[in-house]
């Protein structure tokens, strides 16, 4: 099957969820209203407190399942809501613009944040949405003609836009279940989309991301914004459940047990992020007599969910059950056999065919003049220059710590230069490209240890790739899409027989052809490689050897780094070779393999007997 008729069953699944809690929210409409008589007016509260907390936990577990990003500050977004509530409804303004202005003001207030937490690491984020929540109950304590400070401010009446009458409890109610049945549809739809593989990716790898042209400080942004978004409708909610709303409703102790519950729930999980609203609510509930024994619950409950169910309560008890039942097909991830024994004539010529079609021919010379990095007191590059012709292959050697990885990480736009005369590819100037600014010009990378989504299967890394060149530019000759991009090179790249397995369940060779399929799916006229021989057998090998000679058939630019020196030299047009940060020499491969300089710094070992290994 292939991956377009793959992305039709995924669509299905989530028609399938969105069946599911649209009958959901129906089953519960229906019992509110049946009214109090039922379930009684104060189980119909707990209820609907239930519901309320639910879709703050689902925001929050979205944002740190998805996106990385775990936030003690989301009662500020929930504050937002809230009291836009209190003082637009004693205004006469109707609950679904208040709900959209709460939605709005919470997301540009989110995507700011997430902008500023986009630059730093998760434990400065949360430091960073710990001061949102400390800084908005500051605001709240004193802004009191709004919030009406520690004393609380009464909502008004609910109303429909369409209707005169007030609601009452009932309504309120339904105002609940309709915005949380629409947080489970929407929360779905965008996880199970393009949107929420482009945030696992930058959360499974934030280099390699920016490499296929993804920009995480923007994403990071979005999926702040969005999550806010989505906790200022409970905001709106809980107001209109409470009718009264003081400070205590956005303490940093409601923020703490918010992340709780998403933890004990299960993180990522819709049906665990309702699991964990039911603990928020129901435990103080149920221990109200015993003063203080809730916070011992908490604790406790954490602890143990973390000992035994380190996924949460929901997705451990899933993946324990799959594993009672799949017993039988315990190996259906072990790793396939090697489908390609001896590559034929046929394969070759599809895999340049492929290769010819997906990408242009290079046209513009990777320049590099004067270039020097430091780091600290360390010199890793001293006025290093070297060139890279339109369509040709430039092989770098050296020995470890000569500064290889180090010129591709600044070609790359994750290094920046201490001093450099010229980085140049043809008249652009790369050193005001961010990375993913690098993928608009055609530039693409592959890393040593593959650095591949973990969390995307090995097809939807390609797929990823693939889609984001299309948002860039049409490098492909045919025109075709993303998904024939992805097929293309998942079945001419002997692929297919692990093209629905993640990264951590294939074998290292899969891992670096995929990675160099996923360069090749961004359509890049010039690719830099970072040991794309290194940890392969010789089978694998072969496959590498034939996809690079496909790639400089088909006039791509390529500078190679391997310490696999016999493959550099075999298939580059050029050499340079490196030596504690300078430049030791350059020429041909044959000048470089009787270079003394050279044979004494670096291939002296491989040669001492001959040449033979280095002509192979």
């Amino acid at each position: 099957m292939n991956f377009e008729n793959h992305l039709s069953r995924q669509l299905v699944k989530k028609l399938k969820l969105i069946q599911i809690g649209a009958i959901l929210g129906a089953g519960i409409i229906l019992m509110v209203l049946l009214g109090p008589g039922l379930v009684g007016s104060y189980m119909s509260y707990i209820i609907d407190l239930t519901l309320i907390y639910a879709i703050g936990t689902i925001s929050i577990s979205m944002l740190a399942n998805y996106a990385g990003i775990w936030s003690i500050g989301h009662t500020a977004f929930l504050a937002i809501g809230a009291y836009l509530a209190a003082n637009l409804s004693v205004r006469g303004i109707s609950v679904e613009i208040i709900i959209l202005l709460g939605i709005i003001i919470s997301l540009v207030l989110g995507v700011i944040i997430g902008l500023s937490a986009g630059r730093f690491a998760a434990l400065y984020m949360a430091i960073l949405t710990l001061a949102l929540g400390l800084v908005s109950n500051e605001i709240i304590g004193r802004w009191q003609s709004v919030t009406g400070g520690d004393q609380g401010i009464t909502v008004g009446p609910a109303q429909l836009f369409f209707s005169n009458t007030p609601l009452d409890t009932n309504g309120h109610i339904l105002i609940t279940i309709v915005l949380v049945t629409l947080t489970f549809l929407v929360v779905t739809l965008i996880t199970k989309g393009n949107l929420g593989r482009r945030w696992l990716a930058i959360k499974s790898q934030r280099m390699a991301s920016m490499s296929i042209g993804l920009k995480p400080s923007l994403e990071n942004a979005l999926a702040f914004g969005i999550s806010g978004a989505i906790t200022s409708t409970a905001g709106v909610a809980l107001a209109f459940s409470m009718m009264y709303i003081s400070p205590e409703a956005f303490s940093i102790a409601i923020a703490t047990n918010l992340l709780l519950c998403t933890v004990v729930g299960g993180v990522g999980s819709i049906g665990g992020a309702l699991l964990g609203a039911m603990f928020l609510v129901l435990v103080p509930e149920m221990a109200r007599e015993v003063q203080g024994i809730s916070a011992y619950v908490f604790g406790i409950a954490t602890i143990l969910v973390l000992l035994f169910l380190p996924k949460g309560i929901v997705p451990g008890i899933a993946q324990r059950l799959k594993q009672w039942t799949n017993k039988s097909s315990s190996n259906s991830t072990s790793f396939v056999a090697a489908t390609v024994d001896n590559l034929t004539d046929s394969d070759y010529e599809n895999l340049s065919c492929l290769v010819e079609n997906l990408l242009k021919p290079a046209t513009s010379n990777l320049i590099i003049s004067g270039l020097s990095v430091s780091f600290g007191g360390v010199r890793a590059l001293d006025n290093v220059s070297l060139e890279v012709p339109p369509g040709s292959v430039l092989g770098l050697i050296g020995p470890n710590g000569a500064g290889k990885t180090t010129l591709l990480n600044v070609l790359s736009g994750y290094v920046k230069p201490t001093n450099v005369e010229a980085l140049k590819l043809g008249k652009t100037d790369l050193t005001r490209l961010a990375p993913y600014g690098r993928v608009k010009q055609g530039f693409g990378r592959t890393f040593q240890h593959a650095e591949l989504f973990d969390e995307l299967t090995i097809e939807e890394n390609i797929f990823l790739a693939a889609q984001q060149s299309k948002k860039f530019h049409n490098n492909s000759k045919t025109g075709t899409s993303a998904v024939d991009i992805a097929e293309k090179l998942i079945d001419n790249l002997w692929l297919r027989p692990y093209a629905r397995l993640y990264p951590g369940e294939v074998p290292f060779g899969v891992q670096k052809v995929t990675d160099i399929a996923r360069a090749l799916a961004t359509g890049a006229q010039v690719i830099v490689m970072d040991e794309p021989f290194s940890g392969l057998d010789a089978e694998e090998r072969s496959e590498v050897r034939s996809i690079l000679k496909a790639m400089k058939n088909a006039g791509v630019s390529i500078l190679i780094i391997d310490h696999v020196v016999q493959e550099v030299l075999n298939i580059a047009d050029n050499m340079v070779v490196l030596d504690f940060g300078r430049v030791l020499a350059t020429g041909t491969p044959e000048d470089i393999k009787s270079n003394p300089k050279v044979l004494e710094a670096y291939l002296g070992s491989a040669l001492k007997d001959g040449k033979e290994v280095l002509s192979n």
